[in-house]
Formats: C-alpha cells, structure tokens, sequence
C-alpha cells in the first residue's frame, strides 16, 4: 500500500502495540493512529495478577514501551478514545467524542472483555473484576487491610490471584463450579494436580459449587454458596473468564467467537483487518479462538505484514501460553479441544512433568509442560510436523523428545 496513507489500529493492548511496531519495521512510512479507550499508557495485562500484584514489578515495569518510542516511530497514540461506528465505505471511523478518522486501512485489536455474575449483594464494597491496570490498582490497595478473600473461578487468572495472594500472606478460598477446574483445557489428571497444587500451598478450593449471595452491611462479610457453605471474607474477586471484544461493529462485519478473519488476518470487510484476542482465525484447517499473549503478538506482526503486502505472509503459529503459580512455571503448546489418548512423562509428585494429549491416529496436537523448559522446543516442533508418534517413546524419560520415533501410516 502507499506510504502516504493512513492506517488506524483500534486497540492499544499486545497486539495493538506490535502491530504498530511492526508496520515501522516492514518500512511502512505512512500515518499510523493508535487508539485505546484506557486513559493509561500502553502495559503488559499478565504481570497484574502475578509480578505486579506481589510488587516484584512496578507500574514503569509493566508499560509495553517506553513513551518515548511512540514519538520516536511517529505513532499517534491517543488514549481514552471510544469507538462508535465505522463506515467501510468512505473509510471513516467516529468516536464517541465526535472525533473521526480517516483510514486506508483498519485493524481491529480490540481484544477481550470479562464475563459478568450478577449476584445478590454484588453492590457491597470489596468486590472486583480484574481486567484493567485501574482494577489491579484498586485490588492491590484494598487487600493491604484484610485477611480473607473468596475467588471465584479456578481458570488460570483466578488460580494466578491466589498464588500472588497467599504470598501477601492473605487467607484465600477458591469457589469453583464444575468438578475439574479447566478440565476442558488441560485435562482429568492435571486439573486434579491443580487442585492439590492449590490445597497444598494452603488454599481452600471448594469444587462443584457456586456463590449465590453475599452479605454484609457496607462491605462483603461473607460470601454464600448454593451448597449452604458460608464463606467469612472481607474481599472477593470475580474470575469467571472473557469474551471476544467485538465492541466496534457493522452489518458487513463477520463475527463467530470474535471477528472472523482469514490466514492474512482480513475480515469479511475489505481493507479491515483483525489480530488477536479478539478474532477467530484458522489454525490447521480448523477456527479456533485463542486468548493468551503469545498468540497476540505474533498474530499482529503476521497481520501487519499483510496490511502492507496482501496475502504475502499466512499466520500458522503453533498456540502457546504459560502460567506461574506458586513459584512453578507451566507452559502449554498447540490446542485441542478433544484428544483420544494422553501421555505422562515422568510424575506429577515432583512438579517436573510433562503431559501429552495426542489425537486417534497418535499426532500429539498439544502438551503441557510443568517446570521442564527444556522440552519448549522439541514439542513445538512435533506438534507442527503433525506426525504420527509412538507414545511409549512419549513417556520414556531416557528418550529425548528429539529422538521419539516417528510412526509410519
């Protein structure tokens, strides 16, 4: 596209930002405008509920870039901007506050918003949602004077606020509906290793029940689950996952589980395109809708290729995502939402494991990795060639990854 055009990006979060950055590094020199409705510069999501929320990292820590670089690569960020409508046909977007822009090309990184409980007693004071740096800040500031907090969902931010939370020496219960936290994601076996992991740092976990009210005069006392339990507690946090962030639509505009792109990142809108949280997009012939920071910013490098160079560079990366909790680091690659068979390779006793989730031909689709980062490598590897594996090679320790047999068909 010509370096005297105007490219809009909605969304000044990890993809938003990358893309940004990338456009400058493929040599684009046109105008690039750069738009947020949070009024804080541009940070890093993840380190609130782990590094931040604990203090090992400070606000000037958790800022994607330095100020300074937005000027120095002639981005034009401007923060607390909504978004109200676009118009793909005269390429015009209008904002809330009247402004409007004019763009050759528009990305959408919007990325995701917090799913919502609606609660007897969910007005009382003590009761957050975590999404924002402004939510972050409210929690960190009000947990300083109190001694019990209920969390409601076990996923991977709830059970993260736990872990920074007992390290604040704070008592906490984890209020989680189904039997197996994200037995959906991970598995059986390894959401009951989470759930022990959780119990043996000192946890109450409370599974297979919810909380259906919450008492107290001005602020929450206590919280009431529909088993009868009744849970004292002086803060709670709300866990309970997101949704696509698809704030800024139109008639023309496909959405299915987020804005639904193509391997180049476009739309069913020419000249708009979409990069991270906030799209579904295709990873081996299948959409699929992913919500972690690794996906988010090699989607907007890929997307922001495209945007200069139609269709010169399709997105195959291989999903990716990590958590820390309770000083272990647990990674995971690939996605699959079912499996026909699962590997165990060495015990989940010692923390150091890493498990298998291989599909009826035997083509491990994923992994999860606890505390073995060595293994990153050879299973991202295995999980693109997509090859049929034998799994007893899978579970032999005395095997390297590098080295398991490859299955002929």
């Amino acid at each position: 596209m010509s370096d005297t055009g105007t490219i809009v990006i909605v969304g000044a979060g990890i993809a938003g930002v990358h893309a940004a950055e990338s456009l400058r590094k493929e040599g684009y020199q046109g105008r690039i405008v750069l738009l947020d409705s949070d009024n804080q510069m541009p940070y890093d999501r993840p380190p609130l509920s782990k590094e931040w929320m604990t203090g090992v990292k400070d606000d000037d820590n958790i800022l994607l870039r330095d100020p300074s670089r937005y000027e120095s690569l002639d981005i034009d960020l401007k923060l607390g901007v909504e978004v109200k409508d676009i118009d793909p046909v005269h390429k015009i977007l209008y904002t809330k506050d009247g402004s409007s822009y004019q763009w050759d090309k528009l990305m959408l990184a919007t990325g995701s918003q917090l799913r919502t409980l609606s609660i007897d007693g969910d007005d009382l004071e003590g009761i957050f949602y975590l999404r924002k740096m402004a939510d972050a800040k409210a929690i960190k500031q009000y947990v300083q004077h109190v001694q019990e907090v209920v969390i409601i969902g076990a996923g991977f931010i709830g059970a993260e606020m736990a872990s920074s939370l007992k390290q604040l020496g704070i008592d906490v219960t984890i209020v989680e509906r189904s039997s197996y936290p994200m037995e959906n994601i991970v598995g059986r076996q390894i959401s009951q290793y989470f759930l022990d992991l959780h119990r043996r740092n000192g946890v109450n976990v409370i599974t297979n029940d919810s909380v259906v009210q919450f008492n107290g005069e001005t602020t929450v006392e206590e919280a009431v689950t529909a088993g009868g339990q009744r849970i004292p507690c002086q803060a709670v946090m709300l866990s309970v996952g997101v949704v696509p962030n698809t704030v800024v639509s139109h008639p023309q505009l496909q959405t299915n589980d987020g804005y639904v792109v193509n391997e180049y990142g476009e739309t069913s809108i020419s000249d708009v395109y979409a990069a991270g949280d906030c799209t579904s997009w295709p990873y081996q012939g299948v959409p699929v809708h992913i919500e972690h920071w690794d996906h988010a910013v090699n989607h907007a490098k890929k997307v922001s290729q495209n945007m200069i160079n139609p269709q010169s560079s399709p997105y195959a990366y291989i999903p990716y995502f990590w958590s820390e909790q309770y000083n272990n680091r647990f990674q995971y690659f690939g996605h699959a939402k079912t499996w026909s068979k699962t590997i165990l390779r060495a015990s989940t006793d010692t923390n150091m494991f890493t498990y298998f989730y291989l599909d009826d031909q035997n083509v491990p689709k994923a992994a999860f990795i606890s505390n073995q980062p060595k293994n990153a490598l050879p299973i991202r590897r295995m999980i693109k060639q997509e090859n049929p594996v034998n799994p007893e090679d899978l579970a032999d320790e005395n095997i390297s990854l590098k080295k398991v047999q490859r299955v002929l068909t």
